[in-house]
């Protein structure tokens, strides 16, 4: 049976203009930084996300390519679903660091996919509720921060 997914009303608080930006070290352009907020009602333990996808102008960003801090600690994507300790509150951001030496000035089209996962059911998530925290959203990138 396919998953259903609950979609909430918290969209246009997950892509965070003032947190997109190129990301420069010792002057050089070597990614980006996207920031995201949590799509929910209340915040979770990181471990509840169980997917993390990011499309910028129609090209899928690979994983290996991205770096999330969450208060102040960095996780892989694959990472995510083991870490039981870390709370990801919903005015807490995420930065997402991009190692992909950076986006060209402009507008980009920017789509995040996110799936989680509600902390009650069982281990296995079958009987717990699924929530799509996906965004979309055209954006403009900052100027470049060095890190």
């Amino acid at each position: 049976m396919a998953k259903q997914f609950v979609k909430t009303d918290f969209e246009e608080r997950v892509l965070r203009e003032e947190g997109f930006y190129n990301i420069l070290l010792n002057g050089k352009q070597v990614g980006f930084n996207l920031d995201l907020r949590l799509n929910y009602y209340r915040g979770l333990p990181l471990s509840c996300v169980q997917k993390a996808e990011v499309t910028v102008d129609g090209e899928k960003i690979p994983d290996y390519l991205i770096l999330a801090e969450l208060n102040e600690k960095g996780f892989t994507i694959s990472q995510m679903k083991e870490i039981y300790t870390e709370y990801w509150g919903i005015m807490t951001p995420m930065h997402l660091r991009i190692f992909n030496y950076g986006l060209e000035p402009g507008e980009h089209d920017v789509d995040v996919r996110i799936e989680l996962k509600t902390p009650s059911g069982t281990p296995n998530g079958d009987e717990c509720e699924m929530i799509d925290g996906s965004a979309r959203k055209k954006m403009r990138i900052g100027d470049g921060r060095e890190m």
